[in-house]
């Protein structure tokens, strides 16, 4: 591995501080510090501070940095933020009743077309996010299935959009870092073509909105 590599290896960990190098608000030798021993490890050799240095003054900007401009352009199209307070998530261990007893409760709120709802599948588990009136309903049909975890206090931020969303490079991305600088954990993420829904406890969605309308504004 050379020089160059080394230091991108590095940096891809700490996506904080490619953003920071890029706003010129890092001190380059101070960043050189705290990688000389990491770097020289990944060589197999001591690589002077000097060196790094250098290496970091010549480097290219990555990627989705150089596309950082349009990104915000196009985070300054977004549509309406909707929020939905007073909700819950329950996750549950996957089975072969699991999908009909879903299908059960889904037929009994069908008629109330305000009611929130989201099923996430993984691989092992399932997650249902829903309005907290509907939780004695959830619990009586999912009787028998094995709860792995209950969230309560909840509320979803929904963004509306555009349609090229999907073809954008860093969107999410660009969520999450904002959010994440705020210091407003996301209990959970839903996606669908033209939406993205993160959920919050209800103590931090005001935070979390006012940072999500913030980035909104045009660049």
């Amino acid at each position: 591995m050379n020089l160059r590599d080394a230091i991108e290896e590095s940096l891809r960990k700490r996506p904080f501080f490619e953003e920071a190098l890029q706003e010129d608000l890092i001190n380059i030798s101070s960043l050189a510090r705290l990688l000389q021993p990491e770097i020289s490890t990944s060589m197999g050799k001591e690589v002077k501070e000097s060196a790094l240095v250098m290496a970091i003054r010549r480097r290219e900007p990555r990627l989705q940095l150089k596309m950082q401009q349009k990104l915000q352009q196009f985070i300054a199209m977004l549509g309406d933020i909707v929020i939905r307070s007073n909700l819950a998530a329950y996750t549950y261990i996957k089975s072969d009743q699991l999908p009909a007893k879903q299908a059960r409760f889904l037929e009994t709120i069908e008629s109330d077309h305000k009611a929130f709802y989201s099923f996430t599948g993984g691989t092992e588990e399932t997650t249902i996010v829903l309005s907290e009136k509907y939780e004695s309903l959830l619990k009586e049909v999912m009787n028998g299935e094995t709860l792995l975890n209950a969230e309560y206090n909840l509320s979803a931020i929904t963004l509306k959009l555009p349609s090229s969303s999907s073809e954008v490079v860093g969107l999410y991305y660009f969520f999450f870092k904002h959010i994440a600088s705020a210091g407003v954990p996301i209990k959970e993420i839903i996606s669908t073509t033209n939406e993205a829904t993160f959920v919050v406890h209800s103590n931090d969605v005001n935070l979390a909105f006012t940072t999500i309308n913030t980035i909104k504004r045009p660049v």
